[in-house]
């Protein structure tokens, strides 16, 4: 028995192994969940067909999701965007519309500018309202030069304006407009660069630079002028303090065939210091009897005056010199007759002497035109026609022109000065010279803006 049942236990497991091995994939197949459960049959790594089409789905739904976004953004940007922007532009044009209408120009030019786009528009509305500045940088992205030149000029900004012409070549303009600013240096730079020499010069004399116009004078070969100018440099200062500068000046002079003012100069240096440079070799050459010298190697007022008007400050000492000068003629009981600029003569010292030779009856007084006897204050008068033209360059507007509406730096107690001087009235002149010196006192220590005390 015990055998039978042995027997029918082992064909029974032995079965079961080879059923199992047959039923399996079957249930499987059929997807009976009790079978993955139970762990039956399955294949190890394998993966569930719905799991790659789970992912399919997905990337097939984020591209759909990506394609309908695209589309609204683009939608959103030629349809409803472009209808919004279009929407703003009106509002931001009719408020700038509303600002212009109502005289709030600048207002509607930074709509016009920063919202509208409309440069020009901006521009002209700027210009309108004041703000040049503004204005003459739109003009100059504009391509407007002339415009943006005049706009930097109301601004006051002669700089930009004067740089805008020198950019677009036109260096007369720039120096004109920096010569009405009273920036006369700078005015002279640019005629320099210009190729204008000579009114080079004369804008550097007149802004005090009168080394820098001998050197213009000397380059166009006019040597004697030059030397002359380089003279007024040295006026008021001491052969110890600039003896290199008065070395240079009696070069000049030598140049220019001056000989007789060289020879004085380098004697002066070789009193001072008679090993400075070639000094000795010079008086060598240039030594001429003493009898041959005197008053005629002087220069004259009038070679002062040639090239333009004298800056007020220098004129104004080498006038109290000719004064001065007047006075001594008195107390020594010399007759020195009408003076002119071509009658009085200096040397480097600013000693004055006075010359005999014709005079226009111009720089005569209305009492001695009339056969009244020369005193003192008929010679202020002169004295004052001749201040008038040092300051004026010319007498062209004696009697019609005042000298502070045609010359700069020019202070009004001076103006005021030369007017009491030449009075018609004699009574209203000044009777004494030392009455002017006491007026020149008085009167110089306002301060001014020419810089004068």
């Amino acid at each position: 028995m015990y055998g039978i049942v042995s027997y029918a236990n082992s064909t029974w497991e032995r079965g079961a192994r080879e059923n199992s091995v047959n039923v399996a994939p079957v249930l499987i197949s059929l997807n009976m969940p009790v079978i993955e459960t139970l762990g039956i049959g399955t294949v190890p790594h394998a993966e569930s067909p719905n799991k790659g089409l789970s992912v399919l789905m997905f990337l097939l739904l984020s591209v759909l999701l990506i394609a309908v976004f695209s589309a609204a953004i683009f939608i959103y940007r030629n349809i409803i965007g472009k209808r919004r922007q279009t929407t703003l532009k009106e509002d931001y044009r009719k408020e700038a519309e509303r600002h212009e209408k109502s005289g709030r120009f600048v207002s509607a030019a930074a709509l016009y500018e920063d919202h509208l786009k409309d440069k020009r528009k901006a521009a002209e509305l700027y210009e309108k309202g004041g703000d040049f500045r503004r204005a003459a940088l739109l003009y100059d992205l504009l391509g407007n030069p002339a415009k943006a030149r005049e706009m930097y000029e109301k601004d006051g900004d002669i700089k930009s304006a004067a740089e805008i012409s020198v950019l677009e070549g036109d260096y007369e303009e720039a120096a004109k407009l920096y010569h009405n600013a009273g920036k006369k240096l700078d005015a002279a730079l640019i005629l320099e660069k210009a190729g204008r020499r000579m009114a080079a010069a004369r804008t550097y004399r007149e802004a005090g630079e009168y080394k820098k116009a001998a050197q213009l004078l000397e380059e166009e070969g006019m040597l004697k002028e030059a030397a002359e100018m380089f003279g007024i440099a040295l006026t008021d200062k001491r052969i110890e303090d600039s003896i290199d500068d008065f070395y240079a000046y009696a070069l000049k002079l030598e140049h220019a065939g001056e000989h007789q003012m060289a020879l004085r100069v380098f004697q002066e240096i070789d009193r001072i210091n008679p090993l400075y440079r070639d000094v000795r070799i010079k008086l060598g050459k240039l030594a001429l009897p003493p009898e041959k010298g005197g008053a005629e190697s002087a220069t004259t007022l009038r070679s002062f005056i040639r090239n333009g008007k004298i800056e007020p400050r220098h004129a104004l000492k080498l006038w109290v010199h000719i004064l001065r000068a007047l006075q001594e003629a008195y107390r020594n009981g010399k007759s020195h007759g009408l003076l002119s600029p071509d009658t009085i003569a200096i040397d480097t010292h600013n000693r004055i002497s006075f010359l005999s030779g014709p005079v226009s009856t111009v720089y005569a007084s209305p009492e001695t035109l009339k056969g009244a006897e020369p005193d003192a204050c008929s010679d202020i008068y002169t004295a004052g026609i001749i201040l008038y033209e040092m300051l004026m360059g010319d007498l062209d507007g004696l009697g019609s022109a005042r000298i502070i509406d045609r010359v700069d730096n020019v202070p009004e107690w001076l103006d005021e000065l030369v007017l009491t001087c030449i009075r018609k009235v004699r009574e209203d002149r000044y009777q004494t010279i030392d009455a002017v010196f006491g007026e020149v006192k008085a009167l110089s220590k306002r301060k001014d803006p020419g810089g004068m005390e």
